[in-house]
């Protein structure tokens, strides 16, 4: 536990400007995947969300969804027959910060908060790297996360001295919020969650979150975990469906990606960064893992 205190207390936390969607009476909003995590956050009716090729979700006021990168997705009224996307919508700009998109004709029915987050633990390491599966969480009424959520669109509207900075820490709260539910339930979506809690792996997890750049081998991160190198590799692989090289690879990959949407950086640069000697080495485990080699992706995050 004391491992999952230390990443929670030091992840950082970076806020697109929100917009709030306005889905009205029997109409669908269609919007396409993003290049970071997506939150939405439920602040008035009950409706179906619809994630990637997965089957509808329901939620009521007060759920947070987090959807992975690249995941398309739709916020449909009960019993929708028309749909629009995000490009079809009416767009108002409230302010600096907030847009309001109105989809559809009609009543309003249901009016979400939505945006990007980006969440980073140590150099650019995204806490929510790893997920593949939305995060639907259901609040009760006049939870923190409730207030949470109108304190940080209340700056995000007004844009004051220091609302980027407080926003963030609203977000953040918000997050730990989702993350603690997931904790208390064991859940299996954020494996590392699990792992952390773990005390034979948190200190492996941990040196790999960290410091993925670091060339550590798998008797290495055994010997941290206080295990054989056999009993670590199978003991990790019941909990992340995946072995400890696998999960370093990807962790690193996930790293590059982030510099490659955040920096001006050279991609030969962004290899060093995280452990790769060879650029070409790099860019084809690249292209592995994200379909397209690491300038083109680049360009996509434009």
């Amino acid at each position: 536990m004391a491992a999952l205190e230390k990443l929670l207390s030091a992840f950082d936390v970076e806020v697109d400007p929100f917009a709030i969607c306005d889905v009205r009476q029997g109409w669908r909003l269609d919007l396409a995947g993003q290049g970071c995590v997506t939150v939405h956050f439920a602040l008035q009716g009950a409706g179906l969300l619809r994630l990637g090729d997965g089957g509808p979700v329901p939620f009521e006021p007060n759920t947070i969804v987090l959807i992975p990168r690249a995941m398309t997705q739709s916020i449909a009224t009960h019993g929708a027959g028309r749909s629009c996307t995000g490009d079809e919508t009416t767009c108002v700009s409230l302010s600096e910060g907030l847009r309001w998109l109105q989809a559809g004709e009609g009543a309003p029915d249901i009016v979400m908060a939505c945006g990007r987050v980006r969440a980073t633990y140590g150099e650019g390491t995204g806490v929510f790297d790893l997920l593949n599966r939305p995060i639907v969480e259901s609040f009760p009424p006049d939870h923190a996360i409730q207030h949470a959520f109108a304190a940080l669109l209340s700056e995000m509207s007004e844009q004051r001295l220091g609302s980027t900075a407080l926003a963030e820490a609203l977000m953040k709260q918000c997050l730990i919020l989702a993350l603690r539910r997931l904790a208390e339930r064991r859940d299996a979506r954020l494996p590392w969650l699990r792992a952390l809690e773990d005390p034979r792996l948190s200190a492996a997890i941990e040196s790999m979150m960290t410091h993925p750049e670091k060339e550590i081998s798998v008797e290495e991160l055994a010997a941290l975990a206080g295990m054989s190198r056999s009993s670590f590799s199978a003991h990790f692989s019941r909990v992340f469906g995946r072995s400890p090289h696998s999960f370093l690879i990807e962790s690193r990959l996930r790293r590059a990606a982030h510099f490659l949407q955040t920096t001006d950086l050279p991609v030969k640069t962004i290899a060093g960064k995280i452990g790769y000697r060879s650029r070409s080495n790099f860019s084809h485990a690249f292209k592995t893992l994200y379909g397209i080699d690491p300038n083109a992706y680049r360009h996509s995050a434009d």
